[in-house]
């Protein structure tokens, strides 16, 4: 019988200090960033990208800036920086996994 993939161990900041992320880590401070990975996702597509799966997103920092153009599901493995990426993106989908073994069921129009 297959083992199961161990779900490795996070650090403490993802964790049981993700409370102080977003003081350490400004999302205003991501603006730069989004706005040129969301340059190369309209540049390289065919046509207009609507939907994005954002794989270890954290606690949401390039989604907020992304949200306003995209339609945005979030996936990350700790669920502390899942619950504070809910605080500035509501309107996203979040959802807790692994991006090794998750399955969605569902295509996107891109991958970051």
């Amino acid at each position: 019988m297959s083992e199961l993939p161990k779900t490795p161990k996070l650090p403490k900041l993802y964790g049981e200090l993700s409370s102080w992320f977003h003081l350490l880590s400004d999302p205003a401070d991501y603006a730069e960033e989004a706005e040129f990975a969301r340059g190369l996702m309209v540049e390289t597509c065919s046509a207009r990208p609507e939907t994005l799966l954002e794989l270890g997103s954290g606690g949401g920092n390039n989604a907020s800036h992304l949200k306003a153009h995209f339609k945005l599901m979030l996936v990350d493995l700790s669920t502390a920086m899942l619950d504070l990426s809910r605080t500035i993106n509501p309107d996203c989908e979040h959802m807790q996994g692994d991006m090794k073994t998750l399955r969605l069921g569902r295509t996107f129009d891109m991958v970051l």
